[in-house]
């Protein structure tokens, strides 16, 4: 697969390139799996709109390797630590959530997410017996409303 991904990087990189964009993508090696790392002076342009174009970059990425190798994969793209920072402020805020809707006893309701930061939420809640998660609405527009317990 290593061969693969590599292909996957030439092409993100030749996106980036096209898009006249100050990125460019590497492989990080991480045991037996791999991250793709993002560099550059658009960074910033990388991570806006809560980082809209990483995601894009790595759904194109993975769909490219599962033309490539005909199975389903999953390599997470990132720039510095931007993934394990932004699962820590979505940990945050579901705790945050949790405490104001038990105090409240009223749901909260978060702006829509995508499905692992929505999955984020409900993990950083699931041993939380006060309150309950769930997700509602589809596709884009797919949010996650924190419920008091019954």
């Amino acid at each position: 697969m290593q061969g693969d991904i590599n292909s996957v990087v030439d092409f993100i990189n030749s996106v980036l390139e096209q898009s006249d964009l100050d990125l460019r993508a590497s492989i990080e090696p991480l045991g037996e799996a791999v991250r793709v790392q993002l560099r550059g002076g658009d960074r910033a342009v990388l991570l806006g709109h809560n980082a809209e174009l990483l995601d894009a970059l790595e759904h194109l990425g993975n769909r490219m390797l599962a033309h490539v190798t005909g199975e389903e994969h999953h390599v997470v793209f990132d720039s510095g630590s931007y993934r394990a920072q932004r699962e820590k402020e979505l940990q945050l805020m579901a705790e945050k959530a949790a405490e104001r809707v038990r105090m409240t006893r009223k749901p909260f309701t978060f702006d829509p997410m995508s499905p692992g930061e929505r999955r984020i939420i409900h993990l950083a809640l699931a041993e939380d017996t006060s309150v309950r998660s769930e997700s509602q609405g589809s596709g884009d527009h797919r949010k996650v409303t924190i419920h008091p317990a019954k």
